[in-house]
């Protein structure tokens, strides 16, 4: 079979079954996957060889080298106008955690209407209307690459995630993070902007499950189990516990519970594996004795819990509330 030439007849990029050439420019090796225009500039003169391979219409890829999604949306972006990095691929961008049915494998990448999906197998493409601040720059070598913003990916994504996942989502998306761990000091986004764009795309696919999503979309998780053990709570009819609740307001030195009610005195912390090394544990047996010891009663929920959907924990928690009535 003949291989694809990429372009037409007048192609500066020449094909020719000569097996002897020179190595691949450096630029072209540290990009891993390139455009036709890229390697026109590095000096190619001809892109059949054994140590180059065809990804799609004018984007190709150095055989043997590692080239995933995020590398190749790049590589499509650079080569079209009017483009950007979306969806999963743009949560990648972010390093955004994103729910465990999203398919990352496959790079998806956007244009503006009315510009053309993007014709290329290297990419699954969409076309949208976007407006201010959903989609942003990113810096690509010498050039500007676009991607979606990590509220826009929320929206991008409610067409295949179901409410639970888009409230899990949601809530890693607009945390408060700690910057000595996580390197920054705001969240990925803000629940007024993901209601802001919502509202810029009433018909977008999925639009009733993100409206659904976002009325209980809350900031103060931690973790995507503290989301679950929230919303399993308030689905068996208990009141909505708050979030982050600290012993003694104010005191950076008390323990902070990751849920709880403060009237009936109710702290609530779901213990991962990170609090399975004896330091943490040791942390957690003090933490756990200064809640006792000012009155409070303390419930530690774990994977077990996690595992029954927390049935057993809401109706110990239930029995509590009953009590403190």
């Amino acid at each position: 079979m003949r291989p694809h030439s990429g372009r037409s007849a007048s192609s500066p990029i020449r094909h020719s079954d000569a097996m002897s050439m020179d190595p691949l420019p450096e630029p072209i090796l540290a990009l891993g996957v390139f455009t036709l225009r890229e390697a026109v500039t590095a000096g190619i003169t001809d892109l059949r060889r054994p140590d180059v391979m065809r990804l799609g219409r004018e984007i190709f890829a150095v055989r043997g080298v590692e080239h995933g999604a995020l590398v190749i949306a790049k590589a499509v972006c650079r080569s079209l106008p009017r483009c950007w990095i979306s969806h999963s691929t743009a949560g990648l961008v972010w390093g955004l955690d994103l729910p465990e049915s999203v398919d990352v494998s496959r790079p998806h990448v956007s244009r503006y209407r009315p510009a053309n999906v993007p014709r290329t197998k290297a990419v699954r493409g969409h076309r949208s209307v976007v407006f201010k601040g959903e989609v942003v720059p990113i810096e690509e070598i010498e050039e500007t690459v676009f991607a979606s913003s990590p509220a826009r990916v929320w929206l991008e994504l409610a067409s295949t995630l179901t409410v639970e996942e888009l409230i899990e989502f949601g809530d890693h998306l607009v945390r408060h993070p700690r910057k000595r761990f996580e390197g920054r000091d705001t969240p990925h986004a803000t629940i007024a902007e993901m209601r802001r764009f919502l509202g810029w795309h009433p018909r977008i696919t999925g639009a009733a499950k993100a409206a659904a999503a976002l009325s209980r979309i809350r900031v103060g998780a931690d973790s995507v189990m503290e989301t679950r053990l929230r919303l399993a709570l308030i689905d068996a009819g208990l009141p909505e516990p708050a979030l982050q609740v600290q012993l003694t307001p104010d005191d950076r030195a008390s323990p902070v519970a990751d849920l709880g009610y403060r009237g009936p005195r109710i702290a609530i912390d779901y213990d991962g594996s990170t609090h399975l090394t004896a330091t943490q544990q040791t942390k957690d047996i003090r933490r756990d004795r200064l809640w006792v010891a000012a009155g409070w009663r303390h419930v530690t929920a774990n994977a077990l819990d996690a595992a029954e959907r927390f049935s057993t924990l809401t109706e110990q928690v239930r029995t509590m509330l009953a009590a403190a009535a």
